[in-house]
């Protein structure tokens, strides 16, 4: 039974396994081409760790430096964030087959065969360990696909993968907690960007030293799975003990986890539901009051996210672009590469705008599929089972998510201008630079939208794929040895750049009538469609 529960999993997440695969082979690819393209030399690498060096906010978001060679500058670029992905994936694939599974019953069913309580916990796990395994062959083969030393690569690979696995078993453990999924997501996620951010702190305060450009983080850096796949020290110390915490972790939590589980009921968690208040509010009363309610959680999140990145580089635009000016070579000429061309200050202005929008559309696309969501949990059935009418339900959350990634910029548009300076942009140019990013948001809405419309089953794999390949090809797109055309296929390449001379608003107006287009039209077509969980 077992043997079955594993190959009708694997049967299910088969594209969506291929699908994170394809997106790690191609970011670590990507990163591993900047480094080969932009720092070609051991000059330019130089310069451009000397510049990380100083930058404490730059070793926040990045690593620690450990040298000067390609596969140095590599792990330095890529490993924190690249491991940060694998935990968003294992994070994502256990809830589902874990509470989410339960919520919906299936669990219950299948603990009332022969199969017992735990066969389908041994078949998530197993399927962990099969995702993890298909991430590190995915990472490495991305380095080995830009000629990096294969010992180095491996490793690179494995420490990404250990940490995405430790976090299974995080997940795993969280799942026997708490009885709602959301919930489960919601504290695994937050953990992973704290572990993100812990290292990032280490990393900050690290004890640079001048003479061979390494540096010694803080021990904080240890309290973060994305710390001990750091410390492996790939191409440079090719240490392999770390990768045993990552293990140990995940051994602690499952064994921890599988006995709880065995003791309590199934639907259950142990630690319990809040109760809810006596009378609900009277903004629970309309489908835009339930909306925003469900939705309140991940929008103030993405929102702080979206203010914090605009925040960090308005502070820093004047003092990072004055250091990469003076390094010269690939860093000056990354930045105005990426910021579409001009000034080098004006080019970052635009690389800060752009990745803000990028935030801010993560805001509607999972928006959008929130709908799916609720309909897999049969919350559409009850709002419908009303007097509310199908396009009154979903234009609600779309309208939620729209408003919510409006205001994400907006407020980001003006944390960035105040904070910044007439020689790093000015606050005229910083707040119209990332307001303009709207219209390419909104599309994302009317897109995924469309899809839950359409193809429900593929609403959230189609969707978080538009928005991972619209970000890679636009931004990286050139580095990848792609066509032209093919970055012009995300929106971000055709707002205006009004940190750029002789900004051209076309585009950003007809994203606008698409995105109502698409929008108008998703409501046509849901009407069409019954609500099923398995439609």
């Amino acid at each position: 039974m077992y043997g079955r529960l594993l190959r009708f999993r694997l049967r299910r997440d088969r594209v969506q396994l291929l699908v994170w695969g394809l997106v790690l082979f191609l970011m670590t690819y990507t990163v591993g081409t900047e480094v080969r393209t932009s720092w070609g030399t051991a000059a330019e690498r130089a310069s451009m760790v000397k510049v990380m060096t100083v930058t404490p906010a730059i070793l926040l978001f990045r690593g620690t430096p450990q040298g000067t060679s390609e596969g140095d500058l590599m792990a330095l670029l890529g490993m924190s964030f690249i491991a940060l992905l694998v935990m968003f994936q294992l994070v994502f694939l256990v809830t589902r087959h874990t509470r989410a599974e339960e919520q919906t019953g299936q669990t219950e069913t299948i603990a009332s065969t022969v199969a017992g309580r735990l066969a389908p916990s041994y078949a998530v796990l197993t399927l962990a360990l099969i995702a993890t395994v298909i991430a590190w062959v995915a990472i490495t083969l991305g380095c080995l696909a830009n000629g990096l030393p294969a010992g180095g690569s491996a490793l690179f690979g494995a420490g990404a993968a250990f940490a995405g696995l430790s976090f299974a078993g995080v997940t795993f453990l969280l799942a026997q907690l708490f009885p709602a999924s959301r919930t489960v997501n919601g504290w695994a996620v937050t953990l992973a960007v704290v572990s993100y951010f812990v290292r990032g702190i280490g990393d900050a305060g690290s004890t640079i030293h001048t003479e061979n450009l390494t540096a010694t983080p803080l021990w904080i850096t240890w309290l973060s799975p994305i710390g001990w796949a750091q410390a492996t020290r790939p191409w440079a110390l090719n240490r392999v003990w770390p990768l045993a915490l990552g293990t140990l972790l995940f051994a602690v939590c499952t064994v921890v986890a599988l006995a709880i589980q065995d003791r309590r009921d199934v639907g259950a968690g142990v630690m319990a539901e809040r109760k809810g208040r006596p009378a609900a509010p009277g903004s629970l009363l309309g489908t835009v009051g339930l909306a925003l309610r469900l939705e309140r959680g991940s929008l103030i999140a993405w929102i702080i996210a979206v203010i914090a990145t605009a925040m960090l580089m308005g502070s820093l635009a004047g003092s990072v672009v004055d250091q990469l000016a003076s390094a010269g070579g690939g860093a000056a000429a990354m930045i105005e590469h990426f910021g579409g061309g001009g000034p080098i200050v004006m080019a970052f202005v635009n690389i800060g705008a752009v990745f803000s929008g990028m935030l801010a559309s993560a805001i509607c696309v999972q928006g959008a599929i929130r709908l799916r969501q609720e309909e897999i949990a049969q919350g559409a059935d009850a709002v419908l089972s009303t007097a509310a009418s199908r396009a009154k339900w979903m234009l609600s959350f779309l309208l939620v998510a729209a408003v919510g990634s409006i205001v994400s910029l907006v407020l980001g548009g003006l944390v960035a201008g105040v904070l910044s300076t007439s020689a790093s942009g000015g606050f005229h140019t910083w707040f119209w630079a990332i307001v303009w990013q709207i219209p390419a948001v909104l599309m994302f809405l009317g897109v995924v939208a469309v899809v839950f419309a359409v193809l429900p089953r593929a609403t959230a794999g189609v969707g978080w794929a538009v928005f991972g390949l619209s970000i890679l090809f636009g931004m990286f797109g050139p580095l990848l040895g792609m066509p032209a055309w093919t970055s012009k296929l995300t929106p971000f390449m055709h707002v205006p750049a009004i940190a750029l001379p002789h900004p051209q608003f076309t585009g950003g107006w007809v994203m606008v009538g698409i995105s109502v287009v698409l929008v108008a039209a998703s409501v046509l077509l849901f009407r069409l469609r019954d609500t099923k969980p398995g439609a």
